[in-house]
């Protein structure tokens, strides 16, 4: 239905330690913007972000399951702070999101909005910066 193949990063934690988990969509719709605003303090990144994912997806699940999941692969979920690329993606983070950021279009996840209207309409609003 949509064009776009996104990779999202979900944040976890393994103890004491950070991790993330790749998920790659495919039939996602994406539109970002990238710009600047000049303060008298600096500049500062005013990029954005506005995706479409389909409920249909496979393997969806709500932030608080995903996360009381003991096996993760082949689950995903969205939420504030994760990470989100456009492309397919295949670098596993070792450490830090930091690593990522030597791509192209890569956008933090700041809200998501549920539009359950039912059917082939059922989506997620996703918008970053």
């Amino acid at each position: 239905m949509f064009p776009h193949t996104v990779t999202i990063y979900n944040k976890y934690k393994d103890g004491s330690t950070e991790k993330w988990q790749r998920t790659v969509l495919r039939g996602v719709f994406w539109d970002s913007s990238k710009g600047a605003i000049t303060r008298k303090t600096g500049v500062s990144s005013a990029d954005g972000l506005m995706m479409i994912v389909p409920m249909s997806l496979p393997g969806y699940k709500k932030p608080k399951e995903w996360a009381d999941l003991e096996d993760k692969a082949g689950a995903w979920t969205l939420q504030g702070g994760d990470i989100a690329i456009l492309g397919d993606i295949s670098y596993e983070v070792v450490r830090s999101s930091k690593e990522l950021l030597g791509y192209d279009d890569v956008l933090t996840i700041t809200t998501v909005d549920t539009r359950n209207y039912g059917g082939d309409m059922a989506h997620f609003e996703v918008s970053g910066k």
